[in-house]
């Protein structure tokens, strides 16, 4: 069974003092993990962009690097994208929701059953054919 992990679950991953390291960390370390270039992207921008957070980018792009060599990672097509905007309206899908339909497309082009992700809600909205877990 595959797991697609959403950006959300990589940042978890990489900060050893949030409450939601050790679930991350498991989902990370777990050979069936999946995730997709977008999130391993958007996991740069919130660990580098987040002033809280105090990463450097030079140290957001290693911790991404880190994530890369230990998850299974796919992109989808120009054709995916066309078809997955072409298709949001109908769905409800609006504003930033389409990066959530890209993961939840990518995990369905990678079979996986579960969704693991902070934004249960999201993506319960926009992949209500998968099992969608929080941490």
């Amino acid at each position: 069974m595959k797991r697609f992990l959403d950006s959300s679950v990589l940042v978890e991953s990489c900060l050893s003092a949030s409450p939601n390291f050790s679930a991350a960390d498991a989902l990370v370390n777990n050979a069936s993990a999946v995730t997709s270039a977008h999130a391993l992207a958007e996991t740069y921008a919130t660990l580098s962009g987040d002033a809280r957070l105090k990463i450097a980018p030079a140290d957001a792009a290693a911790m991404v690097e880190d994530l890369a060599k230990r998850l299974e990672i796919h992109a989808i097509g120009s054709a995916d994208y066309r078809q997955l905007i072409g298709s949001a309206p109908a769905k409800g899908i609006r504003g930033g929701g389409i990066y959530d339909a890209l993961q939840a497309q990518t995990a369905r082009l990678c079979h996986c059953t579960e969704i693991h992700t902070l934004n249960v809600r999201h993506f319960k909205h926009v992949a209500p054919d998968l099992s969608v877990l929080g941490l």
